[in-house]
């Protein structure tokens, strides 16, 4: 599967240029202006977005392993890079019902009054709550899911991890060059994602997006957060360096990493290497991200995904070259790492959403996040700078990614407790506690004050955002363990 390149058509994926806010834009994408002429209030938000029309899908992979793909990945996958597949098929019930009624604003407006989705509500309503019309599990009602930004000097603060490497591309031309920044291990694990995350989306303001396991998967394409990549060795052909052979080559050699290495030398990286959040390439910044006459992004920072390859291997010729009479000439096989890494990423999905949320409204993450250099983590974790700061799951555990104790920070979580002392209070146990991590910048902190009392600014229980105060609990049944009620929640 041919990975890493933007597909040319994405219907009605809002991709139009307004404005500094119209965050998402495809090449020769031709249905967004319809949506826009109805709801013009929809530019920018989470619904200035392919998922608006099209699905995600699944498919067995060559391990007979069942594989799960989002919306961009799976028209990618279905639809192919090259135009070939069936776009109907990537389609959601709100995008089928838009193409049959005539693929134009009139048909935005045909089917307004419809229930797409079938959840009960109106597409009209779900539109101007900002949930997907076309997605039953994406409804009025829900609230915002936590979430917490990140600024380049508080992803500087963080253990930095430093590696050298192939960006093996599909169609551009391979680098070997040098990243650095914090692992994507340790941001997640800052953010208080949940035990439970099955992995994380990355979005660029361009629209395109990226799925990622927390743990290895057994398909080529899909590359793991938590864990080691394996070794590679330094690939070098005069053949293939730009630097000689401009008319024909395909990889870039310019690096100063690349500075006294030999063909085959191992490329030794200390701590192994691992998919990183980047904010520098080759020590320094890199150009921020902008978007082009033609629609395409250029430049890669203030932020990057970089995943490493999975199976390494040498540069091999651009896809697109006439001339594939050379000694690596392109493979459809080989381990297209680059094509899988976002440029210029604003926002970081945690997966799954937890019960009772939906999706941040993206308005305030697109291309002034590249300006200000900011990037947005949300979902699956527990809170953060932003309201809420904590949260209850569906099991009924309290997830505080930070309690401020006589001024050191933890990370804490608190399992329900059923005190047969007082079968009407509500009690919790605190079944773990951490340091907060090293970089960890909460601006908002649940605290406890001298009596070990616990006073959360905002908090969501019971489906609700709420002021809330527990109260420490010695339990003569447990005294080695620590406990709290609820006083009071507003």
């Amino acid at each position: 599967m041919k990975r890493g390149v933007i597909v040319v058509l994405c219907l009605l994926s809002v991709c139009w240029l307004t404005d500094a806010f119209s965050a998402y834009h495809h090449e020769g994408e031709i249905d967004s202006p319809q949506l826009l002429a109805a709801y013009e209030a929809l530019a920018g938000t989470k619904l200035d977005h392919c998922a608006t029309c099209h699905t995600g899908g699944e498919y067995v992979n060559s391990k007979d392993r069942l594989v799960s793909l989002g919306s961009c990945q799976w028209c990618h996958y279905s639809y192919g890079y090259e135009g070939t597949g069936n776009i109907i098929d990537t389609l959601n019930d709100y995008g089928k019902d838009y193409l049959v009624n005539g693929r134009d604003v009139d048909a935005v407006s045909a089917i307004a009054a419809n229930d797409s989705d079938g959840d009960g509500y109106s597409n009209q309503d779900e539109i101007a709550a900002l949930t997907y019309p076309g997605n039953a599990q994406d409804y009025p009602g829900l609230v915002t899911a936590p979430y917490r930004v990140y600024t380049k000097a508080q992803l500087e603060a963080m253990p930095t991890h430093t590696q050298f490497l192939l960006m093996n591309a599909n169609r551009q031309t391979d680098e070997y060059t040098e990243y650095a920044g914090p692992t994507m291990q340790f941001l997640l694990g800052d953010a208080g994602a949940y035990p439970e995350t099955t992995g994380i989306t990355v979005f660029a303001p361009d629209g395109f997006s990226n799925y990622y396991p927390l743990v290895e998967d057994a398909d080529p394409g899909l590359y793991h957060v938590l864990g080691e990549y394996p070794q590679s060795i330094w690939y070098y052909s005069e053949e293939a360096d730009i630097s000689l052979n401009p008319e024909d080559g395909w990889c870039d050699y310019s690096a100063p990493a690349n500075a006294g290495r030999n063909d085959l030398d191992p490329i030794v990286v200390p701590d192994g290497l691992r998919m990183i959040l980047a904010h520098t390439r080759d020590g320094v910044n890199m150009d921020p991200g902008v978007l082009t006459e033609d629609n395409k992004l250029d430049g890669e920072g203030p932020f990057r995904v970089v995943p490493p390859q999975k199976n390494p291997g040498p540069p091999d010729q651009r896809f697109t070259a006439e001339n594939q009479e050379v000694g690596w000439p392109y493979d459809d096989n080989a381990d297209h790492n680059a094509g899988s890494s976002i440029r210029s990423a604003t926002i970081i999905r945690v997966e799954p959403l937890p019960e009772g949320t939906t999706d941040i409204d993206v308005l305030e993450a697109g291309w002034n996040y590249v300006d200000e250099g900011k990037i947005i983590v949300y979902g699956g974790i527990a809170g953060g700078d932003q309201c809420p700061i904590a949260m209850q799951k569906a099991d009924g555990t309290l997830a505080m990614p930070c309690v401020d104790h006589l001024g050191t920070r933890y990370q804490a979580y608190f399992e329900p407790y059923e005190n047969p002392q007082d079968t009407e209070g509500r009690y919790w146990r605190m079944s773990s506690v951490y340091y907060a991590a090293a970089g960890a910048r909460n601006e908002i902190c649940a605290s406890t004050d001298a009596q070990a009392n616990l006073h959360i600014p905002c908090m969501l229980l019971d489906g609700t955002q709420q002021e809330v105060t527990l109260m420490f609990y010695v339990n003569p049944e447990d005294p080695d363990s620590l406990y709290w009620n609820m006083s009071s929640g507003s």
